[in-house]
């Protein structure tokens, strides 16, 4: 977007996520492209595309399952439409019945719950897959992951949806704690893999972590702001990345996509094609 000196700006009404947050992380050229040109560049994001598309489609369908499961639809009924799924399909839901969270098991549960906090005088968006409330004011975002391989705690630390889920639930969960604001301290969030049902990694939050996150997401903002401001969105230096974009030939990156088979972990959450497409849930504001 330009102001009327011809300048770019950032939009008043841009909305911040872990993803687009991510993006720019990973290559301000992409957020430029993605969230402010809006463009779609129809390259494919990895190698094989069928393998892809269907690590995608089991993704959702694995998400829509524990969806409806948590909502109260019946186990029966929903293993019963699993009779000719796909192997893996039916493997993660076996595991989640018999490996889920116990927590989830007293608690009360919003599952696909979007909220949004302003920060910098714009606003921060996360939808969470799953959060469970405690008897005990315990709080606990569950994320759903169902790649075939499990990051490294390390990698699952650096990521932004690991400092962004916890930072707007402390900052507009007020709702789900009668009203009251929420102790950090009382915020875990586990990131669950059906590929993997006994090895959920389990981050705690803290008062001195959303100290740090507010200040790290803030810097963060006013640098995106700026290089709006300046029209600055450099390509990343390693070109690593690009493999898994669908802007790589646009941007003189190479035509080949990269293969999931040599997919980085740190790498995963930039393909697109493992993106979940929800209907539109209207967020809640504070």
């Amino acid at each position: 977007m330009k102001d009327d000196g011809g300048t770019m700006s950032l939009p008043r009404e841009f909305q911040f996520s872990q993803s687009s947050l991510q993006d720019f992380e990973t290559c301000p050229r992409r957020f430029k492209l993605r969230y402010l040109d809006k463009l779609r560049w129809p390259a494919i994001e990895s190698e094989p595309v069928q393998e892809a598309e269907l690590l995608a489609r089991l993704g959702a369908d694995f998400h829509r399952l524990v969806h409806q499961h948590l909502v109260g639809v019946d186990v029966d009924t929903l293993t019963a439409t699993l009779e000719s799924a796909d192997a893996d399909l039916q493997n993660w839901w076996h595991n989640y019945l018999t490996h889920r969270p116990a927590d989830l098991s007293d608690a009360q549960i919003y599952p696909e719950l979007p909220l949004s906090t302003p920060l910098r005088n714009y606003r921060l968006f996360a939808r969470f897959d799953t959060l469970a409330v405690g008897a005990d004011g315990s709080f606990l975002i569950i994320d759903w992951k169902t790649s075939r391989r499990k990051p490294p705690r390390a990698a699952l630390e650096r990521r932004m949806q690991t400092r962004v889920y916890p930072f707007v639930l402390a900052a507009a969960g007020t709702a789900f704690n009668r009203g009251r604001s929420i102790d950090p301290a009382t915020i875990k969030m586990v990131y669950w893999y059906p590929q993997f049902p006994d090895e959920p990694e389990v981050f705690e939050h803290s008062t001195k972590l959303r100290q740090r996150d507010e200040q790290f997401l803030s810097e963060l903002i006013e640098r995106i702001k700026h290089s709006a401001g300046q029209n600055d969105f450099p390509l990343v230096e390693d070109s690593k990345p690009c493999k898994y974009c669908v802007y790589r030939s646009l941007c003189d990156r190479g035509h080949q996509a990269g293969s999931l088979e040599t997919l980085d972990e740190d790498l995963e959450e930039a393909l697109d094609v493992s993106a979940l497409d929800w209907d539109p849930i209207a967020e809640i504001q504070f």
